[in-house]
């Protein structure tokens, strides 16, 4: 495996060097396009130049752990990653960028693309879903962007302020350090009428325990109908079926189901794929179906008192059948 996690190469008698690899199938396969003078050598000039790039050549034996040296290429039109096991590429270098091959980036979740750039992307076949995030060079907005699905910068009687927002047509004010202003008014409203404005609470999302666990809530349809990147407290309380398993293409590792205690309501619950030893489901007394059938070494069922759903059970751990106990 070749991996490249420092692309830079000091050489004192070329100051002008950019990268020299010496294994010669990465080097040929990758490489040799930005090469102009065929010297073996990638000069800051000629990554300067070039236009096309593509990394996912060479073999399976090429994995890149680092793309920071893309950086030195700022004028590509067409990319292709090479095999990686990266789940984020950051890419805001690349402001000119028409086409972006991720076919084998097979765990790719996320991609930080520069202000306006929208190339035509080609994914690996088996993903489904991965996040689009612009590169911005305000450090407030960038931390605020953590917590937000929108912020915007402007300036008012002298006082810069932030409007954010997690949800469209839901705007706050961000103002020295804090959320100053919640309220339900429509954009330009609020940046023309920021002292004047009624003030009222934005709903507040559920903040999750295990990270799998909130990637399917997102995913439900049912359950996340306003596609707003969280799930209310409201909303939870209002599902009455949950899945945490997909046989389609989704399948994640769920370590905790604390979370189940903002789901008071369901009736049907799948517990998903999980490697626990005890499911405590004490908290939802209104459950009539549960599949715990992917719970692989699943010893204790806990249930509401009173609470007796029909149960699809794994195959038993170690020849021991799980058992239920009431709480």
């Amino acid at each position: 495996m070749l991996a490249i996690t420092n692309m830079m190469a000091a050489n004192a008698q070329n100051t002008d060097t950019f990268i020299k690899i010496e294994e010669g199938n990465m080097f040929s396969q990758c490489f040799t396009t930005c090469d102009t003078n065929n010297d073996g050598i990638v000069t800051y000039a000629e990554a300067a130049a070039a236009t096309i790039l593509g990394l996912d050549k060479g073999g399976r034996m090429n994995i890149i752990e680092n793309y920071d040296f893309l950086k030195y290429f700022p004028n590509l039109v067409a990319l292709s990653v090479g095999n990686t096991t990266l789940e984020e590429i950051d890419l805001h270098y690349q402001v000119k960028l028409e086409k972006l091959g991720l076919q084998n980036a097979l765990w790719i979740k996320k991609i930080i693309l520069a202000q306006n750039c929208q190339p035509e992307i080609f994914y690996p076949q088996d993903v489904v879903r991965v996040d689009m995030e612009y590169y911005v060079e305000d450090d407030t907005i960038r931390k605020l962007l953590d917590e937000y699905s929108y912020c915007e910068k402007i300036e008012q009687d002298g006082e810069v302020l932030y409007i954010v927002s997690k949800e469209y047509g839901n705007y706050g004010i961000w103002h020295n350090g804090k959320l100053e202003v919640p309220c339900k008014y429509g954009l330009e409203d609020l940046k023309n009428n920021y002292f004047t404005i009624e003030v009222k609470e934005l709903p507040s999302g559920i903040v999750f325990e295990d990270e799998g666990f909130k990637e399917f809530c997102l995913r439900d349809k049912r359950l996340n109908v306003d596609k707003d990147n969280m799930i209310t407290e409201e909303e939870a309380k209002a599902a009455t079926r949950l899945s945490l398993m997909s046989y389609k293409s989704f399948i994640r590792n769920i370590k905790s189901y604390e979370d189940l205690k903002y789901f008071p309501n369901l009736e049907y619950f799948h517990a998903g794929l999980n490697y626990v030893e005890t499911i405590d489901l004490s908290c939802c007394p209104k459950l009539k179906e549960i599949d715990l059938s992917d719970s692989r070494m699943l010893k204790t069922i806990i249930l509401a008192k009173g609470c007796k759903p029909e149960i699809k059970y794994p195959v038993a751990y170690k020849g021991e059948p799980a058992k239920v106990i009431y709480k």
